[in-house]
């Protein structure tokens, strides 16, 4: 039986995409409303137990049982646990779990120990979760997440993922027409919604890249709505991105100050290697 984590469901845009590829996805979403509507418009899935969502949101903090969740006035996509202007956000108290818990738990309930993927897209904590996961040795076959801070680029280079793809979230050249596997091996066409996560691990279009890519990548494209997305196998013929082309010298400082405060003692080693080859 495969299972996917979806962290940070939204309205559950992924969904379709998702019973395709597995045969259980447990949704995590702290805004009630889009859980509702997400009750609603996929009540069928949720009936047959192929779908379980739970409208919690995820922290790291065991002993914290409920929790304010800001959603955005203007755009849901943009709701969070830490906004930075609260006046354009509506607030909501919602219960909290840390989600290596909940994993572990659903993982226990259906006796499987091989996750297919997870998804962590939630604004403003992604490297919070992912910290979990990794301190709690909760390795996906696959695994996505939003790189907006430089502690996530440090997290996943610290960790046992070996084959990486970078996705720009806004690139719809990654979203439409793509051809997909599904669970069964069968081939089928996609199109994903603009808002979506899009494609996952071998269904994303282009080659995998190896672990010293991932600084060099984002010295060039810098941070934001980019998913970098990780396999915990080794894929063949790994490209490797040497050049940090679109920095100079006073651009990768500039780079360092601004997008890499957080590791510049514990990668030092690695930048100085990069920029002298």
């Amino acid at each position: 039986m495969k299972i996917i984590f979806d962290i940070g469901a939204n309205k559950g845009q992924n969904f379709n995409y998702f019973f395709e590829k597995a045969d259980i996805v447990i949704a995590f979403e702290a805004n009630t409303i889009l859980v509702e509507k997400i009750r609603l418009d996929f009540k069928e899935f949720i009936d047959n137990k192929k779908l379980i969502i739970e409208n919690i949101a995820l922290t790291e903090d065991e002993n914290i049982e409920k929790i304010d969740f800001f959603i955005s006035k203007t755009n849901d996509v943009l709701s969070t646990l830490y906004p930075h202007d609260k006046d354009k956000f509506y607030k909501q108290e919602v219960k909290c779990k840390k989600a290596s818990f909940l994993i572990k738990k659903y993982l226990q309930e259906y006796n499987i120990s091989e996750i297919e993927y997870i998804k962590i897209d939630i604004e403003g904590a992604d490297k919070l979760i992912l910290r979990d996961l990794l301190q709690n040795n909760i390795l996906a076959k696959n695994l996505s997440v939003e790189c907006q801070d430089p502690e996530v680029i440090e997290l996943l280079l610290k960790s046992t993922y070996k084959s990486f793809k970078f996705f720009k979230g806004k690139d719809m050249t990654f979203k439409k027409n793509i051809e997909i596997t599904s669970k069964n091996n069968d081939k089928k066409i996609i199109n994903f919604d603009k808002d979506s996560s899009g494609p996952f691990g071998d269904d994303i279009p282009g080659n995998y890249y190896d672990k010293n890519s991932i600084l060099p990548y984002f010295l060039n494209n810098g941070l934001g709505w980019i998913d970098t997305h990780c396999s915990n196998e080794k894929k063949n013929n790994l490209e490797t991105i040497k050049d940090v082309h679109k920095v100079h010298q006073t651009g990768f400082r500039y780079h360092l100050k601004n997008i890499l405060p957080s590791f510049s003692k514990s990668l030092k080693k690695s930048i100085s290697k990069i920029l002298n080859k």
